[in-house]
């Protein structure tokens, strides 16, 4: 049907012949008659002027639903009668297409009903003779002649697809004939190469000189914008500049594809709404669901193709949005052969039909190669309005079988299975299992917890169901806090459903684990003893029991040390029976209480090492073992640990021994000073673990879910001199993790010395000093983790103490020697020395700077110099000093610590040394920023794809690439490939961006500093 219908007054004239009176306009009010259709009102007066002297012809209209056939039949009835034609109508439908002559009957009279064949109309009353064998045909013979004897005819059908065949052979008759009588027949034919569509259209037969034809289309934009001008006059739309795209009137054409029928319910819509939502709602950018006349629109369309295009249609924007194989090209043959096994069509009628939608501007063909997506979402949604979730979820439940039986991949099958609930077919669990699978190791935690969730809606086995709780589990509080009362409740049922002794240890370390992280300890440690109860038997679980329990407790400072007590009366009743995981807490707690060297701990790590292991201890004692390693400054080892252990590990994240790898793996990271290196790895870890879920953590910086890697990434982004990015960290980490952990202490520590370096030393050490009271509450004395004193001693020289700096300087010195490495040696001296000044001060500075340059200890050996330089400037040394402070400046360049070079360089400016600005060259001179992007474009990628990549300007990016040619010493961007391997877009697009935690507008020097000055291998410049 069109845009609207016309009725005809009749009235009856001599003899009783009705005669029309001219109607009034059948478009509605204000509506402009697009110039498009005037070519069928030229044609019609043409052959109504034919009709008058009695040779007439046939005006055919055809075009798809909704284009406005009825309209413009309307319009050709409308004014002919001024040209002297009668105007005789009949509207043909489907209810009626079984009914012999019905449609025919409509035209001599509107009124009558579908009597069969005997019916008789007026005017054949007056036949002469005896009643004969009722002949329908000759009837209507009868009828036009007598009619078109009075005055020309116009015969208008509407629809004439859906007459009954007789009426239809008729008409087709009468045309053949038309050219010998004063009739004009105007018929409208809804044109449908789709689902079923007639075989032949109407004028197929008819001779065709007397035909003339008029295929209507969708509207062109000019004559959408016209339209909408006049249904929406208070909004602007620029009609005059068609050039100039218009959000509304865009939005009209893609959401109506210019359909008539269609673009007037949304313009009805559209005038309800305030200014702004219309806009927003053309535009496809509103919520909510599509308008109601719209919609009704939609579906009256969709019903008129008939069930079979209306089926394809809504299955179709069902699936809109969901992936498809990539080695499967969507072409309009391989969606119509899907399409015809969903839904039980012809795939040879469904291709049609797909093309002519595309046709007429209400589908998309990607360029990807993905399946058609309608090219509005309100066309979208005003579709699947015809269908409810139930038959909705049967469309998804077949894609899913079809997908299946093609052997499609799990995680395209699994995508359907989520959005139906369960159960389904009996693969459904297997699919979903695997799919979780693949999303964990892509990196997407959070879907693989989905998949899990729905797996459950499955019938599984208690052994299955157990397993599949103790995963989920594990990754819903991993997640963050959003998650963890779900995890634990999930792995609370995991740990009363599992069968084996095994799983329930997994199941029961993890909720422990979980419910640690929550400041829970004691409920963790009440499962822990569980445990130990059920697994008395077992002395490799039990044994197991004892590390996981003595792991969980230390979050708690108290447990922690209920936990070592109880742990050193067994040893020392029965030393055979102390878990080797065990001892090696012990050692831990040991060295921590300044009990032990570090020359000891070394031979208890190779005792450690060396002696065999059950699996269910093995990573705890490595865990263990690694953290001891690190803490001696074997770091070598303490890599080789980490790596093995964390390549082979395949548990759920919240193992304990897990964590304790991440965390001796990003404080190694530290203490060698490889800052970019941990970000990287922090990065990497967000996304692999999805920690960033948005819930929690400003704008850019993900939350790492664990407070020790939050405080090692501060401490990182503190010495790369991103003072900005490392508050939004440390802000975010505040609401996160157990306050009375070990983790806390740590990160009360990093947050300190980033409050140090930020200027304000009153904050700092009120930071330090809290961490090291909660350190001494839990026997935590010695300086090898959270060297409070010294750096609490640097706040009080600030802030002019220096009485009570000398006296937490010298007590941490006296722990250090117990320890014995050079870094906290080192470390304790350059404090002390700060703290005493004066000569005795200066050669203590002298003599840490000379152990930790003889040991390597590179973090430590700069702050050292800086405080060497310094305290030679005071004392009148100044060329040493210079000396020294230029030694501190390249150190600090060299390893990334920009904070450390901007002290240095401020110490030499202060003692009157010459900056120079000659810059660096190489690679090594580019920023984090710079190296990205000149990566990028040695791959081949264009400055606007670059940009669009890592979400930054053009300008920007050319800017980049500027200054990294003038570094590089090169001029022509080919030169670039010979110094960068090509980079992986999707990794850049990861690492990039002005957010989270990779490497700062650097995190190396080189963007600035004072005076533009660089310092480069042969010093800052001379005095």
């Amino acid at each position: 049907m069109g845009t609207g219908t016309t009725s005809t007054t009749r009235t009856t004239g001599t003899g009783g012949v009705p005669v029309p009176r001219e109607p009034a306009d059948s478009r509605p009010a204000g509506d402009p008659w697009p110039a498009e259709r005037g070519e069928a009102l030229t044609h019609a007066a043409e052959l109504a002027e034919r009709a008058r002297q009695g040779s007439g012809g046939v005006l055919l209209i055809t075009g798809p639903t909704g284009t406005g056939r009825t309209a413009l039949l309307d319009a050709v009835a409308g004014g002919l009668p001024a040209l002297g034609l009668t105007v005789l109508r009949a509207r043909c439908s489907a209810e009626e297409s079984q009914s012999a002559y019905a449609a025919a009957r409509q035209l001599f009279n509107p009124g009558a009903r579908s009597r069969g064949p005997a019916a008789r109309t007026p005017g054949a009353a007056g036949r002469a003779g005896p009643p004969s064998t009722p002949d329908p045909e000759a009837d209507l013979w009868d009828l036009l002649l007598l009619h078109s004897s009075h005055r020309p005819l116009l015969l208008a059908v509407d629809d004439v697809e859906l007459a009954d065949t007789p009426s239809r052979q008729w008409l087709q008759q009468l045309g053949r004939r038309i050219d010998r009588l004063p009739v004009l027949l105007a018929v409208t034919e809804r044109h449908r190469p789709e689902p079923g569509s007639p075989a032949a259209g109407f004028a197929r037969t008819l001779p065709a000189p007397l035909v003339r034809a008029c295929r209507l289309g969708p509207l062109g934009r000019d004559a959408v914008a016209a339209w909408a001008a006049r249904r929406l006059p208070d909004l602007p739309y620029r009609a005059d500049a068609p050039d100039r795209a218009d959000v509304l009137v865009d939005g009209c054409l893609r959401a109506t594809g210019g359909n008539p029928l269609l673009l007037d319910a949304l313009l009805t819509d559209l005038a309800t709404l305030p200014g702004d939502r219309a806009r927003l709602t053309a535009a496809g950018t509103g919520t909510g669901p599509a308008p109601p006349a719209f919609t009704e629109a939609v579906d009256h369309w969709l019903h008129r193709e008939g069930p079979e295009a209306a089926t394809a249609a809504r299955t179709l924007a069902e699936l809109d949005g969901l992936p498809t194989d990539p080695s499967r090209p969507q072409a309009p043959e391989s969606v119509a052969a899907d399409l015809a096994e969903l839904t039980g069509g012809d795939p040879v009628r469904l291709a049609r039909w797909l093309r002519a939608l595309t046709a007429q501007g209400l589908l998309d063909t990607p360029d990807d190669g993905s399946r058609p997506r309608y090219r509005h979402p309100l066309l979208r949604e005003a579709v699947l309005a015809g269908w409810d979730a139930a038959r909705r979820g049967q469309a998804h439940r077949a894609a899913a079988a079809l997908l299946h039986r093609r052997g499609d991949p799990d995680e395209r099958i699994a995508e359907h299975l989520l959005l139906i609930p369960g159960p389904g077919e009996r693969w459904a669990s297997d699919v979903l299992h695997r799919a979780a699978r693949a999303a964990q190791q892509n990196g997407s935690p959070s879907r693989a917890a989905d998949l899990l969730r729905r797996a459950l809606e499955e019938p599984l086995s208690t052994r299955r169901r157990g397993a599949t709780l103790t995963e989920l589990g594990c990754l819903e509080v991993s997640l963050g806090p959003a998650g963890h009362a779900a995890g634990v409740r999930h792995l609370a049922e995991a740990v009363h459903l599992q069968q084996s002794d095994e799983g329930v240890f997994t199941a029961a370390n993890a909720l422990g684990a979980a419910l640690a992280a929550r400041g829970e300890t004691a409920a963790a440690l009440e499962v822990m003893e569980e445990l130990a109860e059920r697994f008395a038997d077992r002395e490799d679980l039990t044994r197991a029991v004892q590390a996981a329990a003595a792991l969980i407790s230390s979050h708690d400072g108290h447990s922690w040390l209920q936990v070592v007590e109880g742990l050193r009366r067994i040893a020392a009743r029965t030393p055979r029976r102390i878990a080797p995981a065990a001892r090696a807490l012990l050692t831990e707690f040991d060295s921590t209480s300044g009990l032990l060297s570090a020359a000891e701990v070394a031979e208890r790590v190779r005792e450690l090492t060396e002696a065999p292991q059950d699996p269910f201890s093995q990573s705890y004692v490595t865990a263990s073992a690694a953290t001891l390693a690190q803490w001696a400054d074997l770091l070598p080892e303490a890599d080789r640990l980490v790596e093995r252990s964390m390549t082979a590990y395949r548990g759920p994240l919240l193992h304990p021994g897990y964590q304790c790898l991440l965390s001796v793996r990003a404080e190694t990271r530290v203490m060698r000073g490889e800052y970019r290196q941990l970000l990287d790895e922090c990065e990497a870890l967000v996304r692999e673990t999805g920690l960033d879920d948005g819930s929690g953590g400003p704008r850019g910086v993900p939350r790492l879910g664990n407070a020790h890697l939050t405080a090692q990434a501060v401490i990182a982004l503190t010495e790369t001199g991103r003072l900005e990015q490392a508050h939004e960290l440390a802000r975010s980490a505040e609401a996160v993790g157990a306050q009375g952990s070990w983790e806390w202490n740590e990160y009360l520590y990093a947050r300190g010395l980033l409050h140090l370096a930020a200027g304000r030393p009153a904050v700092a050490l009120t930071d330090l000093l809290e961490c090291g009271r909660r350190q001494r509450e839990r026997q935590v004395e010695s300086p090898i983790v959270t060297p409070w004193r010294s750096a609490a001693a640097d706040c009080q020289v600030l802030l002019g103490q220096p009485g009570p700096a000398v006296e937490l300087a010298a007590e941490e010195l006296r722990l250090a020697r117990i320890w014995g490495t050079p870094r906290t040696v080192g470390r304790a001296m350059r404090a002390l020395a700060a703290a005493t000044g004066g000569r005795q001060g200066l050669a203590m500075a002298g003599e840490a700077v000379d152990l930790l340059a003889r040991a390597g200890v590179e973090t430590e050996l700069i702050p050292a110099l800086i405080t060497h330089g310094r305290m030679l400037g005071e004392a009148g040394r100044r060329a040493a000093a210079r000396r020294t402070l230029r030694e501190a400046a390249a150190r600090a360049e060299h390893l990334g610590a920009l904070r450390l070079r901007s002290a240095a360089v401020d110490l030499l400016q202060e003692s009157g040394a010459r900056l120079t600005t000659e810059r660096h060259t190489g690679t090594l001179a580019l920023t984090a920023s710079e190296e990205r992007i000149c990566r990028l474009a040695a791959a081949g990628h264009a400055n606007a794809e670059i940009a669009a990549m890592l979400h930054l300007a053009i300008r920007t990016v050319e800017t980049h690439l500027t200054n990294s040619f003038r570094k590089l010493g090169i001029r022509r961007r080919s030169e670039l490939a010979a110094g960068f391997e090509a980079a992986d877009p999707a990794a850049e697009r990861a690492a990039g961006g002005s957010g989270g935690l990779g490497p700062p507008g650097d995190g190396r020097v080189g963007d600035g500093g004072v005076g533009d000055g660089r310092v480069g291998d042969g010093g800052v410049g001379g005095a």
